[in-house]
């Protein structure tokens, strides 16, 4: 026998040790296994998948672009103020004004400071029984880079959904690949399937979350209207206050010369806190306007039962 002859695929399999028989279904269960369905396009005409729920609904931080407000108005009414550990002082400043008047030989005049006087009171806890009304006109509110905690969504039924126009493009089915026992198939190619119907009794998906955020456009309220709150008590930090009177001034003339001493008094007034209590608050608001919210969202435990698919079509299926 030549030396091609002892080579061949037919003589190497005589020579070994195992039936020809064996090595042919060894092959076979080899190839079934590597097998997989390639489907280029799926669609479904039509379908319905009723009692579709959803267990949660995480709705993550929403990040809002700009909250604006429009033509907003509030009122305090019927309001008791306590003003705590108030400290005033009282600041006069002084100024020389003078004017030397000769006639034709010249005239000159100047203002010199001269200082200022300190007189520091202290006026402990000051009580105003009844501030009366106080009516507040707001025409805009802009408050950009809002960030607001949404709470999930427990037990969404959103009832049966109605699919239409489902499309599936370039599958490969199953991704591990497909076992048949018992049979062996070489490479088969269908052009199209077609199945009438499909129905299935129930689906469940234990989570789904699309990878990019929920981006809403926004959202606008119109004539929001706040009912008079109860108030019952409102403490605010410490702050400060100045005031400043007009000059009081006191002259001398004596013809070629005058001489005035203006006094300029200024009240810094430091509050320690105040307590804003007994009140009721109203407000009315023209327009509310919150714009570009993202909002991360993710589905957790979606079930639903008696899926019904119509017109069923499957191009170029290959084994």
């Amino acid at each position: 026998m030549s030396l091609k002859e002892r080579l061949s695929a037919d003589s190497l399999l005589d020579s070994l040790p195992v039936s020809r028989d064996l090595l042919t279904r060894l092959g076979l269960i080899g190839a079934q296994v590597s097998r997989k369905i390639a489907i280029d396009q799926v669609s479904v005409d039509s379908g319905t998948l009723n009692n579709l729920k959803v267990e949660k609904v995480n709705l993550g931080s929403a990040s809002i672009g700009s909250l604006k407000v429009e033509n907003g108005s509030a009122s305090v009414n019927n309001a008791k103020a306590v003003l705590n550990q108030v400290r005033s002082i009282v600041e006069l400043g002084f100024r020389l004004n003078w004017e030397i008047d000769l006639g034709w030989i010249g005239s000159w005049d100047g203002s010199e400071d001269m200082g200022s006087l300190d007189i520091p009171v202290d006026l402990g806890t000051i009580t105003v029984p009844d501030l009366g009304d106080i009516n507040l006109q707001i025409p805009t509110i802009d408050i950009p880079g809002l960030v607001a905690d949404m709470r999930p969504i427990d037990q969404l039924d959103l009832g049966s959904l109605e699919l239409a126009g489902v499309r599936l493009d370039k599958l490969s089915l199953p991704g591990a690949g497909l076992t048949i026992s018992g049979m062996g198939v070489g490479d088969l190619t269908l052009s199209s399937v077609t199945v009438p119907s499909a129905a299935g009794e129930a689906l469940r998906v234990n989570r789904a979350a699309p990878v990019q955020s929920l981006r809403l456009p926004g959202a606008s309220l119109e004539n929001v209207a706040i009912p008079s709150i109860s108030m019952p008590a409102a403490t605010s930090g410490s702050f400060k206050a100045d005031a400043t009177a007009s000059d009081k001034s006191l002259g001398i003339d004596v013809g070629i010369l005058k001489v005035s001493v203006a006094v300029t008094p200024t009240v810094h007034l430091n509050v320690g806190s105040m307590t804003l209590s007994d009140a009721s608050l109203a407000a009315d608001l023209g327009k509310v306007s919150i714009n570009d919210i993202s909002l991360p969202v993710s589905l957790e435990g979606i079930t639903g039962g008696e899926l019904a698919l119509d017109a069923i079509s499957v191009s170029k299926l290959t084994f």
